[in-house]
């Protein structure tokens, strides 16, 4: 089953609303999760004051992933590092019409409808980084059997 098709049209809620998030906060590396990697002693949230050497990635539990021993990276690591590549090549037209709603046949089929696709990269750069990460999440889930 395509993931891409089952992504629901997206209203622009943060992930958290009541928790202030530092610029650049810990995120689970798999899931994209920000409350998600928590010290298994205590299970109490540590989102900004741990460095990924600080536990052990033995000591950490993903509530996201509902699996211990994930990895935490910045989020702008996140981003830069297979979120927007995830955007830029792992998607293709007819992926950027579901998420984004644009039709193709809307835009001039010149230069192999670069203007369908420049008003897709406005339509992304316009999300903010959690919904960015929410679409790409369930977009890239693996199949639940």
């Amino acid at each position: 089953m395509n993931k891409i098709s089952e992504i629901p049209e997206q209203e622009s809620i943060p992930e958290n609303p009541a928790v202030e998030t530092s610029a650049d906060p810990w995120r689970c590396e798999e899931c994209g999760s920000l409350r998600s990697v928590l010290p298994k002693h205590g299970w109490t949230a540590i989102r900004d004051e741990v460095a990924p050497a600080a536990p052990e990635q033995d000591d950490l539990w993903c509530d996201g992933l509902r699996r211990a021993h994930p990895y935490q990276i910045r989020e702008s690591e996140l981003m830069s590092d297979t979120v927007e590549p995830w955007w830029n090549d792992g998607t293709t037209e007819e992926d950027r019409e579901i998420i984004t709603g644009l039709n193709p046949e809307n835009f001039s089929p010149k230069d192999d409808r670069k203007a369908f696709r420049d008003a897709c990269d406005m339509w992304w750069n316009g999300r903010t980084n959690d919904e960015k990460i929410r679409l790409w999440r369930q977009a890239t889930a693996p199949e639940e059997e």
